[in-house]
C-alpha cells in the first residue's frame, strides 16, 4: 500500500492512498507544486482493503488486529475528556478532490475516548470497533 504523507507548519495529515504504487505516483504529480515540498510517498507492507490508519503521535497503518491492539493498550485517564487515538478506516483508494489538500475527516473515522473505552470494553470484539452498540443491547 502506498500513500503521501503531508506535513505544513505543525499540522500532519495523509493527501492519498494508493494500492498500486503507479496509481500514488499518478496524484503525487497532480499536487500543486507550492505545497508539494510537504509531500512525501511512502508505503506499508500492506496488500488489500479494508486497512486502517491509527492517528496517535504518528500516524500508522494496521489490521483489523492492529486496530484491537491499538485500543488494548490504551491507558485510561479516568475523569477525563481526551481523545486518546483517531482510528480511520479505509475501504478502497483515498482520493481527494484537491491533490495534497487535508480531507481526512470525510474518511469513516472514531474517536477514542472514555466514552468509547467503555462501549468498547462492554461490546468489543463482538462488533466492529465502527459499529459498537450505544445502549445496552
Amino acid at each position: 500500500m502506498n500513500y503521501i504523507e503531508a506535513v505544513s507548519d505543525n499540522r500532519k495529515w495523509i493527501s492519498g492512498i494508493f494500492l498500486n504504487e503507479k496509481d500514488a505516483e499518478n496524484y503525487f504529480q497532480l499536487i500543486p507544486e507550492d505545497i508539494r515540498d510537504g509531500q512525501r510517498m511512502k508505503s506499508v507492507d500492506l496488500k488489500e482493503y479494508p486497512v486502517y490508519l491509527v492517528e496517535a503521535e504518528e500516524y500508522y497503518f494496521v489490521d483489523l488486529n492492529g486496530v484491537r491492539e491499538a485500543i488494548n493498550k490504551i491507558q485510561v485517564i479516568q475523569n477525563c475528556e481526551y481523545i486518546y487515538i483517531n482510528i480511520y478506516e479505509i475501504k478502497k483508494d483515498f482520493i481527494p478532490e484537491n491533490p495534497g489538500k487535508d480531507y481526512m475527516g470525510m474518511l469513516k473515522h472514531v474517536h477514542i475516548d472514555n466514552q468509547y473505552l467503555e462501549r468498547y470494553r462492554k461490546f468489543g470484539e463482538e462488533y466492529s470497533p465502527f459499529d459498537l452498540p450505544w445502549d445496552e443491547g
